[in-house]
């Protein structure tokens, strides 16, 4: 696989976890107001956090569309591979950056939505889609 595919694939990678780290960042703005029993700010927060999620969707088909545009089809299940963990271990210090950034995704993405499950439960009580 070309370094130039994989440096792409780590930019994206890397602004996802950004907008990740936005969103945990208003999940616990959400349940600070929860706690202060602040409807008027967990309302807004809630439309503030829709943004980094919607651009985090838009990533992921980009990301998606990075791999179905490799040149090969064993290129793109690398690249795959590289993103889920998942395969061969890294081979260059890129692919390793890839793998090192698409897991502390998968763990801030795994933070976000333990809070996400608390803060459901708090706010809809009996009507929790975890219930």
């Amino acid at each position: 696989m070309e370094e130039k595919h994989l440096l792409d694939a780590l930019a994206q990678v890397k602004r996802m976890g950004g907008l990740l780290n936005e969103t945990l960042d208003f999940s616990r703005q959400m349940a600070e107001a929860i706690d202060r029993n602040d409807q008027v700010a967990v309302e807004m927060l809630v439309n503030m956090r829709q943004e980094p999620i919607d651009k985090l969707e838009a990533a992921e088909e980009a990301l998606q569309g990075q791999a179905e545009a490799m040149p090969t089809p064993e290129d793109a299940a690398r690249l795959n591979g590289l993103l889920r963990g998942a395969g061969e271990p890294p081979l260059t210090p890129f692919e390793q950056m890839l793998t090192d950034q698409a897991a502390a995704n998968r763990r801030r993405l795994q933070q976000i939505l333990e809070l996400d499950k608390r803060l459901n439960q708090r706010m809809a009580r009996e009507k929790s889609v975890y219930q």
